[in-house]
């Protein structure tokens, strides 16, 4: 029960200082696997952020420090990048890389930036939290992008 209570504070610190809060019908941690998983009507918040979905895993190093987030299921969430961009969105999967801060939106993927109300829809989507680079692939349908054109 220790090694439980020290394993939820670690994903309640998992990236800075904010406090990870996240709630579920259901959560499991397998100390093998370094993983936990929650599930039903699953919903994560730290700061700004916020991201909700039918199930989450959590992966952790050896140092038991997150590594990634997989979000499944009916995915709905709204990520700051920085003060002056953030965005929502859904997709069937997020995964969330922290080492590398690319966020994956795989199935059904849109993305919405609050500020200009611009947008892209397509089947898969990578945008990087650390560089704002994106790129999206439409699968069978074409990519979908909304921008403000200024004349």
């Amino acid at each position: 029960m220790k090694k439980l209570f020290l394993l939820l504070i670690l994903v309640i610190s998992f990236v800075s200082a904010e406090e990870l809060k996240v709630t579920s019908k259901y959560f499991h941690y397998d100390m093998a696997k370094k993983e936990s998983v929650f599930k039903g009507d699953v919903n994560a918040t730290k700061g700004k952020d916020n991201i909700q979905a039918e199930e989450m895993i959590v992966y952790f190093d050896k140092n038991k420090k997150p590594q990634k987030f997989v979000a499944i299921g009916n995915v709905r969430f709204v990520i700051a990048l920085d003060k002056n961009s953030t965005y929502k969105g859904r997709s069937d999967k997020l995964v969330y890389q922290l080492h590398n801060g690319n966020i994956i939106l795989t199935g059904n993927a849109k993305i919405v930036k609050l500020e200009t109300n611009e947008s892209v829809k397509g089947n898969r989507i990578v945008l990087n939290r650390f560089t704002k680079n994106a790129e999206v692939t439409g699968g069978k349908k074409p990519v979908e992008i909304i921008i403000k054109v200024n004349e």
